[in-house]
């Protein structure tokens, strides 16, 4: 299992006393991610160096690269002692190549694997995994997926980890653990009030209304409960196009939002969902790059069309000037 992730901080958690699981240091911390840290000793404490919020917990003669975060900035790959995070760790890739060192018997065996991997965007990848994989194993696998850098941490029965996308449980305590937040990315490009035609509905007497086929005004109110809700007849168009063209249910995820709410779930400012014209949706059954590859068939020429891959749907918006991204 792994996940790529735009991450805005994270932080080496020291569980030598406390002794929890990731599942209760998540829910002590509110981090978004969490897997285990570096090698530990006989008597819990970790090997090499080891820094947390300030402290030192552990030192070492070497030098090597580690994992590391200061107060403001998403984790690097360094060698700097002085971050206020830092853990050790076995480098594997270095600027898109294969990085050699000796390894002890333990580390070099083939095993479970944790690793963290850096993108060529930025983005950082985790990795928690059962697959036993030796270190080049490992590093083909984070080539294969686009990393440049990469580090690898414990591994074998200490592989444990939470991820949005799922989790990998193990009844063994680490030492340390890392925890990653996930920055808040907005989820569509910014956009003017598009110039046309929205309705104002009140969801609690329009709540059952028909727009078109297979589709009802309560389906595009706001997550917040706010009575009023703004569609835009060309939207419901072009959704009611895709629902006849694959013959299989449309969720709405979202449709429009307030402006409060829009900046609570981290909506870009100038959202089209906050002129009722855009919708975040999936098509039962049908892929994510299928969806947006036909709405984009019926708007050649305009609309906003984003795919989120991750998060399993399709934005889709009748703006009058065209709009594509990728999460």
């Amino acid at each position: 299992m792994y996940t790529i992730m735009k991450a805005s901080r994270m932080e080496v958690f020291d569980n030598r006393a406390l002794r929890l699981t990731p599942a209760q240091v998540q829910a002590r911390t509110g981090c978004t991610h969490i897997m285990n840290g570096w090698v530990f000793n006989k008597k819990f404490q970790p090997c090499d160096d080891c820094i947390v919020a300030g402290k030192v917990l552990s030192k070492s003669k070497y030098k090597d690269w580690g994992l590391g975060c200061d107060l403001d900035g998403p984790p690097i790959m360094s060698t700097d002692r002085t971050l206020t995070w830092f853990t050790s760790a076995v480098p594997i890739l270095k600027d898109g190549k294969k990085l050699a060192r000796d390894l002890t018997p333990d580390v070099a065996r083939p095993a479970e694997r944790t690793a963290v991997g850096w993108m060529k965007n930025g983005r950082v990848l985790l990795w928690c995994d059962r697959a036993i994989l030796t270190r080049e194993q490992l590093q083909d696998k984070l080539l294969d997926i686009g990393c440049v850098d990469g580090l690898m941490f414990d591994g074998g029965g200490s592989t444990q980890g939470i991820f949005p996308g799922g989790k990998v449980t193990s009844i063994r305590k680490v030492a340390t653990l890392l925890c990653f937040w996930e920055a808040l990315e907005p989820n569509e490009r910014e956009g003017e009030r598009p110039m046309v035609e929205i309705n104002a509905y009140s969801k609690k007497k329009d709540g059952g209304k028909k727009l078109s086929s297979n589709f009802a005004v309560k389906e595009f109110a706001c997550g917040d409960g706010t009575d009023t809700v703004f569609v835009a007849p060309r939207l419901v168009m072009v959704l009611q196009s895709i629902r006849s063209h694959f013959g299989k249910a449309v969720t709405i995820h979202s449709g429009y939002r307030t402006p409060p709410y829009n900046t609570k779930v981290g909506g870009v400012s100038n959202s089209q969902h906050t002129y009722g014209t855009a919708a975040d949706i999936s098509v039962k059954g049908v892929s994510v790059a299928d969806v947006a590859a036909y709405a984009r068939s019926i708007m050649p020429d305009w609309g906003g069309v984003g795919i989120y891959s991750k998060k399993g749907f399709v934005h889709v918006d009748v703006r009058e000037t065209r709009a594509d991204w990728t999460e």
